[in-house]
């Protein structure tokens, strides 16, 4: 009997380690010695792959984290948008006090609303000063050195009837430092929407603009909210465009925008590989893989570079609260991911474990 009683229990417990999700994960580890990460994981039955916990920030010093930046150095720059600030944590150590750089106001250096935050290859941080309608450049010490742009140059993207002044939305710097702005209009479908791309010495080189319900210059596209460039040139825009896809992938042939190229993927939707409203964070990893911040359905997913799904990630079973709109991201040059966690008011790193399996679906 008693010999029953334990071929039992063991069938049990192998009928849980089959199921999909029964199990919390593991607690991360504190110390980076105890952390190991494997190669690759499988994907659970709903499509969600592995993931471990390394390090989270919060606290009343930024309570409106809004961009995340990470240098070739492995300092880690955050945006603060409500402290109009930007946090400079040298090393990478988010358990370090941050530098402060910059503070409120319209002079050099000053900041209103801050919110996405990238990097050079020289190591030159670009602030999108939203509520100055600019792009601000700054030495990698926080050195004031160039403004992108002024307020007139978007007040054809004003809606002063709704209060609306501040339409700078997305940013990115390509190798050869020519910076590209996305810019959303007050509503979804009437006003029109724009990417721009600055030369390094800020001349305006190209403006595309897109209207749901009127005129496309190249793609069709609503309110941009993250863009990061390919080494070739090619900008992957993540977006709300109604009903035709979430991240628009836009090729430049001689530095200029190729509309043949043009493509999106990811339909809208809270399945495996769909995308809700609009998704406010996009990056490259090292493998070429386009990693989306689904920010309303609370999940992360890696799309191939032509649109498979091959992973989504989520919190669950981690010794912390799940998602709460992830917005802005970026790639450490180590390849652990930093996630601007906007709802928890937090930015977490993470270190996503590549899929065993091919890519889920297209």
């Amino acid at each position: 009997m008693r010999r029953h009683k334990l071929l039992i229990s063991l069938l049990v417990v192998m009928v849980l380690l089959a199921g999909c999700g029964l199990l919390p994960a593991k607690k991360s580890p504190k110390s980076d010695e105890d952390i190991k990460i494997p190669e690759t994981a499988p994907v659970d039955c709903d499509g969600y792959g592995q993931l471990q916990l390394i390090d989270t920030v919060s606290g009343d010093f930024m309570p409106a984290p809004a961009g995340v930046a990470v240098g070739a150095d492995g300092q880690i720059y955050i945006t603060d948008a409500a402290r109009q600030v930007v946090l400079l944590f040298p090393q990478g150590d988010l358990a370090s006090e941050p530098k402060e750089i910059g503070s409120e106001g319209s002079g050099p250096g000053q900041f209103v609303h801050p919110r996405e935050i990238v990097l050079d290859k020289e190591g030159n941080f670009y602030v999108l000063d939203d509520g100055n309608s600019r792009v601000q450049k700054f030495s990698p010490d926080g050195e004031h050195l160039t403004s992108f742009g002024r307020r007139q140059d978007f007040s054809d993207y004003f809606s002063l009837q709704d209060g609306y002044d501040e339409p700078l939305s997305a940013l990115a710097v390509d190798q050869d430092g020519n910076v590209y702005v996305g810019i959303s209009g007050a509503n979804y479908d009437i006003s029109p929407h724009a990417l721009v791309k600055y030369s390094p010495s800020g001349d305006k080189v190209w403006e595309i603009k897109s209207t749901l319900e009127g005129d496309i210059d190249i793609a069709p596209f609503a309110w941009p909210d993250s863009i990061v460039t390919g080494s070739d040139g090619t900008l992957y825009v993540a977006h709300g465009a109604n009903g035709v896809g979430k991240v628009l992938v836009l090729p430049q042939q001689d530095g200029q925008p190729n509309k043949d190229g043009a493509r999106h993927f990811g339909p809208i939707g809270k399945g495996q590989g769909e995308i809700m409203h609009t998704p406010a964070g996009i990056a490259l990893t090292p493998d070429g893989d386009v990693l989306v911040a689904d920010t309303y359905n609370n999940r992360l997913q890696l799309f191939s570079a032509d649109g498979m799904l091959k992973a989504m990630y989520r919190l669950k079973g981690l010794a912390t609260a799940e998602f709460d709109k992830p917005t802005a991201l970026a790639i450490a040059p180590d390849g652990s991911v930093l996630v601007v966690d906007s709802g928890n008011k937090r930015v977490l790193k993470l270190h996503l474990i590549p899929p065993a399996e091919q890519p889920i679906s297209g």
